[in-house]
């Protein structure tokens, strides 16, 4: 009776073995780690926009296009296991984290291009907060700059190193380990275009990396340098022109918008909503959220102050942010609004009397709440002294969209609203970038002002490096960023954009907008009662600008900015928080 069950066992179907019509496919991925899969099974080329709404498969990587895998590797290479998360499955709990590739055993291809060996991949994190040297070292507190007391410097380099150690566990990297090499620019946030370049060519010739990460401001100073040598750059990017992103391509990359993409959603938000009434008619849209009895019900004029003359500070993105917006008021609807440089403090009461004498009920913007320059402050305190409260429409621009700035700077009686590309939050403490950190840093905070933007950089440039594939070029990162996608603008907890053929620019990821306004006493998620919240129309839904072909536009009039039909619109997290608020 033995042998026969034996024999049963041997020759009959068995359920409990699982089939495998491939063997070979089992060491190159797997939804869960030491599972093996049929070829059929194990095709990621499954999980892409129509069955994972996250970010589609593709590229070069192992996971990302089927096919035979290569042979038994040299000794030296050892099959890396990634935990797989989620369905379908991730390299992470971010809707925006990749398709997991949790196995990898194979020929790597050694040194495909500059700065990548068969064991490391270099990177320089170049930078204007004063963060440098090697940030694969155990972190100490010496590590940081003498400028602790900013809260721009304080912890950076600890959540540099922790978020670096994060993604370097959990995304695929093909047998070879990210080497970062922090350089901070000489001159900080002010940083000449000529210095820009100077240190380009000093860090290609010092550390010849494979690719930079970012975090300064006027990156078309530095990137395009980085380019004409091979280097492909990751930043943040809020505040480049989309012509240069094309003229140095495939070697530049944000995970941010370009300024027209930026432009042509706010300068829709104004025509539709502001400019526009319900129905749609052009120029009925009258002025309603304003606490100035003059202005109230009166036909909306606009005035749109930008930063300019000697102000330029912060380099030319400003004037041009605002030179792009009033093309775009033009072409979109035909209004012409009132431009207004604005060349320092001296001149806020000048500014806001002449807009009072003009009649203007709208005011956009393009001003800084930096400490050191105080525009904001000084605008609307000018205005208080006039008696005058015109409504102020915010984006991008101004960094306004936060509610730390709108606490910290703004004030109550000066009623704001505008459009953002950041997306909706739960509490600050829940975000996918400060778990990230702690799950590195235990029990500590990091640099609150930047922990999101670098964490989202990491995100892109890991993201990158694991759908290229073992064969690392900057030709298999663009097949491999040209995957990502997310386009579900209804889906109001992750911006919905992509690289590539999903929106108007290749190489940006962010192409929507959501709306919000400014509530002094709103109560954010996890926040204090009564501290003041982002309130994000429609619950946060994303927008796209420009032609209506694009994608979904705002809905005319303004009659739904505060208020949906049930109710106060709902509060969004700011993704800065300073932790004695929370």
């Amino acid at each position: 009776m033995g042998s026969a069950l034996v024999l049963i066992f041997l020759v009959f179907p068995n359920p409990l073995r699982v089939p495998n019509n491939d063997p070979t496919a089992s060491a190159e991925y797997a939804p869960v780690p030491g599972r093996q899969e049929s070829a059929e099974n194990a095709n990621f080329g499954e999980t892409g926009l129509a069955s994972s709404g996250g970010i589609g498969a593709g590229g070069e990587g192992f996971g990302f296009l089927s096919g035979s895998p290569p042979g038994k590797p040299p000794p030296q290479f050892r099959p890396r296991q990634l935990d797989c998360v989620g369905s379908p499955p991730r390299q992470t709990e971010d809707e925006l984290s990749p398709p997991c590739v949790a196995f990898f055993d194979g020929d790597n291809g050694d040194e495909t291009w500059r700065g990548v060996t068969r064991n490391e991949i270099l990177i320089v994190y170049y930078n204007d907060f004063g963060v440098e040297g090697d940030m694969t070292t155990p972190y100490r507190a010496t590590d940081e700059s003498d400028l602790q007391a900013h809260y721009y410097y304080q912890n950076h380099t600890k959540t540099v190193k922790a978020q670096l150690r994060y993604f370097s566990k959990r995304f695929q990297t093909y047998g070879r380990r990210v080497r970062m090499i922090a350089y901070p620019s000489g001159g900080g946030l002010g940083s000449a275009a000529e210095q820009r370049r100077g240190e380009a060519q000093v860090i290609n010739g010092q550390y010849q990396p494979f690719a930079a990460t970012i975090l300064i401001e006027n990156a078309q100073d530095f990137s395009p340098l980085m380019a004409e040598h091979g280097v492909p750059t990751f930043g943040w990017n809020e505040d480049v022109p989309a012509e240069e992103y094309q003229k140095s391509a495939p070697y530049f990359w944000s995970f941010m918008p370009d300024q027209a993409t930026e432009t042509k959603w706010s300068a829709s938000f104004i025509c539709r909503k502001l400019w526009a009434d319900k129905d749609g008619e052009r120029g009925e849209g009258r002025a309603r959220f304003t606490t100035d009895p003059t202005l109230e019900g009166r036909q909306r004029k606009f005035g749109l102050i930008y930063e300019g003359g000697q102000e330029r500070r912060r380099g030319p993105f400003l004037e041009q942010l605002a030179l792009q917006l009033q093309a775009e008021l033009r072409e979109q609807c035909g209004l012409e609004v009132k431009m207004q440089p604005y060349v320092g403090n001296g001149n806020a009461a000048t500014t806001m009397q002449q807009f009072k004498g003009e009649g203007i009920t709208t005011v956009i913007c393009y001003c800084t709440p930096q400490e050191t320059e105080l525009h904001v402050p000084a605008l609307q305190n000018a205005a208080t002294s006039l008696n005058y409260f015109p409504e102020w429409f915010w984006d991008h621009a101004s960094a306004m969209d936060r509610a730390l700035w709108q606490r910290k700077y703004g004030q109550p009686e000066h009623q704001g609203f505008g459009t953002s590309f950041l997306w909706r939050q739960n509490a600050f403490k829940q975000s996918y970038a400060y778990k990230a950190y702690l799950s590195e840093e235990p029990n500590s905070i990091p640099n609150l002002r930047f922990n999101f933007e670098i964490y989202h950089v990491f995100l892109n440039v890991f993201s990158g490096i694991q759908a290229a594939g073992p064969k690392l070029t900057p030709e298999t990162i663009k097949k491999g960023m040209f995957t990502f996608g997310y386009q579900n603008p209804d889906y109001a907890f992750v911006p919905t954009g992509g690289y590539g053929d999903f929106g108007p620019s290749p190489y940006t990821f962010v192409h929507t907008a959501m709306g919000w306004w400014w509530d002094p006493t709103g109560t954010p998620p996890g926040g204090r009662a009564g501290e003041g919240c982002i309130r994000v129309m429609y619950d946060g839904k994303r927008y796209y600008g420009g032609n209506p072909a694009s994608g979904r536009q705002w809905p005319f009039g303004d009659q739904d900015i505060k208020q949906g039909l049930d109710g106060d619109w709902p509060c969004t997290e700011d993704e800065r928080r300073e932790f004695s608020t929370n």
